[in-house]
C-alpha cells in the first residue's frame, strides 16, 4: 500500500509539473506574430518571388524590407483563443486588399490555423480561399 501511495504522489507531482510548465510556456500573441512573419516571408521568397520572373530580386528585397508591415498585417488579421495550457491562432490573410483592384483581384486569400504550446508553434491548417 505504501508503494501505491508513493506512486500516486509521483504521478500527481509529475502531472502538476507538466501542467505548470504548459501554462508558463503558453506562447503570447507577439511570439506568434514573429513566427508567422518568418513563415510568411519564407513562403513568399521561396514560392511567390520566383514566379515574378524579372522582378524576383525586387520581390525578395520588398519582402525583406517590409517585415514590420507584414507583421502588422498578421497582427491585424489574427484571432487568438487562449486555453491556458495552449493557444490556437487563426489568421485570415487577403493581401489583395492592400493593392489596387487590378492587381489585388488576382491574388488569393488564405486561412491559417496554428497551435502554440511549450513556446513553439505548429501550423496544422493552411487553406487557400
Amino acid at each position: 500500500m505504501k508503494n501505491l501511495r508513493g506512486l500516486l504522489y509521483v504521478v500527481g507531482a509529475s502531472l502538476l509539473g507538466i501542467g505548470v510548465a504548459t501554462v508558463v510556456t503558453n506562447p503570447r500573441q507577439a511570439q506568434y506574430e514573429e513566427y508567422a512573419t518568418r513563415q510568411l516571408s519564407a513562403y513568399l521568397q521561396q514560392n511567390v518571388c520566383p514566379n515574378a520572373a524579372i522582378l524576383d530580386s525586387l520581390c525578395r528585397s520588398a519582402v525583406r524590407d517590409n517585415q514590420a508591415q507584414i507583421r502588422g498585417l498578421i497582427a491585424a488579421n489574427t484571432e487568438r483563443q487562449n486555453y491556458l495550457f495552449w493557444s490556437v491562432y487563426q489568421t485570415e490573410l487577403a493581401p489583395g486588399e492592400l493593392l489596387p483592384p487590378v492587381i489585388g483581384g488576382t491574388l488569393p486569400a488564405y486561412h491559417f490555423e496554428s497551435v502554440g504550446v511549450f513556446s513553439s508553434f505548429h501550423t496544422y491548417r493552411a487553406d487557400r480561399i
